[in-house]
């Protein structure tokens, strides 16, 4: 199983040395926010930029697969706006680069995707979650008939390594009351999800449609819509369902009424790529789970790079959204995903 990582350690001149030797571009440069990888936003008189550089685990295979994904999605016109790799002057779209101690990383410069981020635009409408959910079906459509072996990877965001997981992390969670919270929803995971693991669809999913990975257009809050998905760093081989599911996660948050958003997203997703039941039947304890891997995994993180804000962000509302989901009956979430796909039981 990939492992949880320290990103990259380069100073802003060594990156700036870097875009301008291996892709000819001169500019200023910020940093943006990763997991991961170190992400800088390159702003050049031809145009802005991210430059990223992969941790030292990634591997070309998969940094290889993004890259093609990414043309696949454009070719197809699934978003409005499209990231696309830039070529080095060396005409390669991945670099490496050495770091100090000399480990060497992988580099790639993409096109700046103009947007604002889901995360700064309020009220989350009905129909901006209604169109994220068609967004990633039509993501998911065009990807169908993609393979590619290096996403069947185990990794510690896939939902096929779910309680693997948490078994690995949930050692570190600060209180016995935050474990027993998420043994809970393990127990409802192996109940409901594993006996009928086998007959849920399989497909390559971005698997990470969190409110930083999303961008918006518009203006008016009636006129908004999913404009661009970025960053495919966490593209998996899983169950297709666990797409809708992770969106709806992280939807759910701060709201005042959690399935009512969640349902948006399923509805959306429903008329572009139609669920089927038993797909329907475990969107809850996915839902639930990507919550549990997000805290218990944060906790991992914090406990490495206690510093790194960028992992708190969804920290404490993930936890409050799990305690409020637990006085809920799986049952009734049911009745209102089956409804909001206009479905019977």
């Amino acid at each position: 199983m990939t492992r949880t990582c320290v990103l990259p350690a380069f100073s802003v001149d060594q990156v700036t040395r870097m875009v301008g030797d291996l892709f000819g571009i001169e500019g200023r440069l910020r940093r943006l926010n990763g997991e991961r990888d170190l992400n800088y936003l390159v702003a050049s008189d031809s145009g802005r930029y991210v430059f990223k550089i992969a941790n030292r685990d990634e591997t070309y295979g998969l940094l290889e697969c993004q890259h093609l994904v990414l043309e696949r999605l454009a070719a197809d016109k699934v978003m409005p706006r499209s990231a696309s790799s830039i070529e080095s002057i060396n005409a390669r779209v991945i670099e490496t680069v050495t770091d100090e101690g000399g480990i060497d990383h992988y580099c790639r410069m993409l096109n700046y995707v103009e947007g604002r981020l889901l995360s700064s635009v309020t009220p989350h409408t009905p129909d901006l979650l209604k169109d994220l959910g068609r967004v990633l079906a039509r993501l998911d459509s065009s990807l169908q008939d993609f393979d590619h072996a290096v996403l069947k990877r185990r990794f510690i965001w896939n939902m096929f390594e779910a309680l693997t997981t948490l078994e690995r992390f949930k050692s570190v969670l600060e209180s016995d009351h935050k474990r027993k919270l998420v043994e809970y929803f393990e127990g409802l995971f192996r109940n409901s999800v594993l006996p009928s693991s086998e007959s849920l669809r399989r497909a390559v999913i971005h698997n990470d449609a969190n409110d930083n990975n999303l961008l918006v257009a518009g203006d008016k809050p009636g006129e908004l819509t999913i404009s661009s998905i970025i960053d495919f760093g966490d593209m998996v081989y899983s169950w297709l369902v666990v797409e809708p599911a992770v969106a709806a996660a992280y939807a759910m948050m701060g709201k005042s009424k959690p399935l009512e958003a969640a349902a948006s997203i399923i509805q959306g997703y429903h008329e572009s790529l139609p669920l089927r039941k038993n797909e329907i039947r475990v969107l809850f304890s996915f839902i639930c789970m990507r919550l549990c891997m997000s805290v218990c995994i944060c906790a991992h993180q914090k406990s490495i790079e206690p510093d790194n804000e960028y992992l708190k962000i969804s920290e404490k509302p993930a936890w409050d959204l799990l305690y409020k989901l637990s006085g809920i009956s799986p049952e009734t979430v049911h009745q209102v995903f089956l409804e909001a796909c206009q479905m019977k039981p």
